[in-house]
């Protein structure tokens, strides 16, 4: 007969416990892996799948009592490592959709997202340049290099780390300040052309005052941005590639 002591018991379960936590942080922020169309019954199964095939590779931790708030935290703890990784991926892809939000603001689009119920505040641009930077995340594999950050993350932060020494590895000023000159290189191109043409029509306004200036803009505006959009988009691809290199580096930790 074997008989299994409770500390064992529990040393076991927090064992298996911590890594799913984490995992399934991780499924609950990370872009494409959090969306609707993956079930959450899907996400809670593969976190499972992946913390049973972890938790014998990670170096053991200290048991923790799930039923004392110590185990609570500890819990939280895995949580929210796995939601940072996640958000960190979520945020980098935000920089893009601002970058699309500022442009379209310039180019008059903004109006449209109150129509579409679909999008919300989002207006044509923004959601384009969303679309187009999922698509790269997703050819470059980003939702496995987050799984792997997320196994990789267990031999830089073991289960069971208390949360100071954890926040002593992030920086979010950094993070944020790359965020923003992201989003502004890649709309800065945009907005200074279309800044051009707004002065073209002040001055045209001033020259031919019987002009209806608002009548011609809105049209000028928006042609203008869809032409820039058209030689733009395939020049893209270098500060896509910045947008990615700023994500591993971040994930790194």
């Amino acid at each position: 007969m074997i008989d299994v002591a409770e500390s064992q018991l529990l040393a076991w379960l927090s064992a298996f416990l911590l890594p799913f936590f984490r995992i399934l942080g991780l499924f609950t922020s990370a872009p494409i892996l959090s969306q609707r169309a993956v079930p959450v019954r899907v996400r809670v199964a593969v976190s499972l799948l992946l913390a049973a095939l972890v938790a014998p590779l990670i170096p053991p931790a200290p048991a923790a009592d799930l039923a004392a708030p110590s185990g609570w935290l500890a819990v939280a703890t895995e949580a929210l490592i796995g939601f940072a990784i996640g958000f960190v991926a979520r945020s980098i892809l935000a920089a893009v959709e601002v970058a699309g939000e500022a442009v379209g603001l310039q180019m008059g689009l903004s109006f449209a997202g109150f129509f579409d119920p679909d999008s919300g505040q989002l207006n044509a641009v923004s959601r384009l340049m969303n679309t187009l930077s999922l698509a790269a995340f997703v050819a470059i594999h980003g939702p496995l290099l987050l799984v792997a950050a997320a196994l990789h993350s267990f031999e830089v932060i073991p289960p069971a780390t208390a949360l100071s020494e954890w926040l002593a590895r992030i920086d979010p000023a950094g993070l944020g300040a790359s965020l923003f000159g992201l989003g502004l290189t890649i709309a800065l191109p945009f907005m200074a052309l279309l800044l051009f043409a707004n002065l073209a029509l002040g001055i045209i306004s001033r020259i031919a005052p019987q002009l209806n200036i608002f009548a011609i803009g809105f049209p000028v505006t928006i042609g203008a941005g869809l032409v820039l959009l058209a030689l733009g988009l395939p020049l893209l691809q270098a500060p896509f590639e910045s947008m990615f290199e700023h994500m591993l580096a971040a994930l790194r930790m």
